[in-house]
């Protein structure tokens, strides 16, 4: 990873490259951003700025051999820790490669989807795995002038895991840089963070978002980078996510669904809930996402008519319609009654009911909204 294929964070690249260049790098660097922010693809470009054999203007070289195995996250100066399950059978080379492989496809990797991939409720890292890396860190480096330590999701440190790290902080080896990458500091003990020099990555800008979305995804509707830099809200691996969805189908669905809901349908909505039910547990959890996108959209169309311009033409118009037949009020009840959905399918709850319950409850609340009127247009005529 190079700096330059990061878009945006201009001022704080030169800010490291700087503390290079002068001979004050630091021990230790906390970079805090939301999910989905550039923090740990910049501190991976940093890592491979620090050891590379040919560094240019701004950046590293990119070809020299130790630029090519830190694209890999295979320096041999390079540690890498990250939460992983609380117990298993997996050797710790065997967990390394796992999740050094997905990071290669997913660079900006949230903590949901990785203990998706460990089919984990959560992760950890552990006491064990901070003496592993101060083993390693107190011999010499192998090839480049720096030993670094990048640690994913300090927050993930257990309490003898965070002790432990702290004693390495405050005594910590020469020419070694620990590289914390957080999205939640708040959970990091303080004196971890007072150690370290704490920077906050912004989330992406919406052209940021579309610049990385051209680069991954060439076949794309031209349109729909636009869009879907819109609805990520700077983070790009919620884009991906997008951009990874099928669009359409998840728009006829829940088009069908949302109609279904309005005319009180319950026949073709427990029919529906039985399709749903049949789908792969990630393609619920998408259309879910989908449909959270798509009602935050009409509620900005609501607020703001040029803004459904940014979706595709179907799902454009049908913002626009919806929004003239519901408030904001009850498209935030509903935005909140698919949050609660999403977090029951999180807890493996059974879909065909949680959908079933879901549109009775979306149902009801659209015709209370129609009784309301009715009840309006009555009083009126009298």
């Amino acid at each position: 990873m190079l700096f330059s294929e990061i878009p945006e964070h201009n001022e704080f690249k030169n800010a490291l490259i700087r503390h290079v260049a002068l001979g004050r790098v630091g021990h230790a660097y906390l970079l805090v951003g939301p999910p989905g922010s550039a923090n740990l693809t910049l501190a991976w470009a940093f890592a491979t700025y620090l050891n590379c054999t040919f560094p240019i203007e701004g950046d590293a070289c990119g070809n020299c051999s130790s630029c090519k195995s830190m694209a890999q996250w295979a320096h041999p100066d390079l540690q890498l820790l990250f939460p992983k399950k609380a117990t298993g059978t997996q050797t710790e080379a065997e967990a390394q490669t796992i999740f050094k492989n997905y990071l290669r496809q997913h660079p900006f990797l949230t903590l949901e989807e990785w203990l998706a991939v460990l089919e984990q409720g959560s992760g950890q890292i552990t006491k064990q795995d901070i003496h592993a890396i101060t083993q390693r860190i107190a011999i010499q480096a192998f090839i480049g002038p720096y030993k670094i330590i990048c640690i994913w999701l300090p927050e993930c440190l257990n309490n003898a895991a965070a002790n432990a790290l702290l004693k390495t902080l405050e005594e910590p080896p020469a020419r070694t840089v620990f590289l914390l990458v957080s999205c939640a500091s708040e959970k990091i003990i303080p004196t971890i963070r007072s150690r370290s020099q704490q920077y906050y990555i912004p989330p992406f800008s919406k052209e940021a978002i579309e610049q990385l979305l051209r680069k991954q995804y060439t076949a794309l509707d031209a349109h729909r980078y636009g869009a879907i830099a819109f609805l990520a809200e700077g983070d790009a691996s919620k884009a991906f996510q997008l951009a990874e969805q099928a669009a359409p189908a998840h728009f006829d669905d829940f088009s069908s669904w949302m109609r279904h809901c309005y005319s009180g349908n319950f026949t073709k909505l427990i029919k529906q809930s039985e399709s749903f039910h049949k789908l792969p547990i990630k393609e619920q959890k998408d259309f879910l996402r989908y449909a959270l996108q798509l009602l935050r959209m009409t509620i900005l169309g609501k607020c703001n008519p040029t803004v459904s311009d940014t979706t595709l033409a179907d799902e454009s118009t049908f913002s626009k319609n919806f929004g003239l037949h519901v408030t904001v009020s009850q498209l935030h009840l509903i935005i909140h009654l698919l949050n609660q959905a999403y977090a029951h399918l999180e807890r493996y709850a059974h879909a065909k009911m949680m959908f079933a319950n879901l549109s009775i409850q979306i149902a009801t609340l659209l015709k209370a909204k129609q009784l309301s009127i009715l009840g309006h247009a009555l009083s009126k005529n009298k």
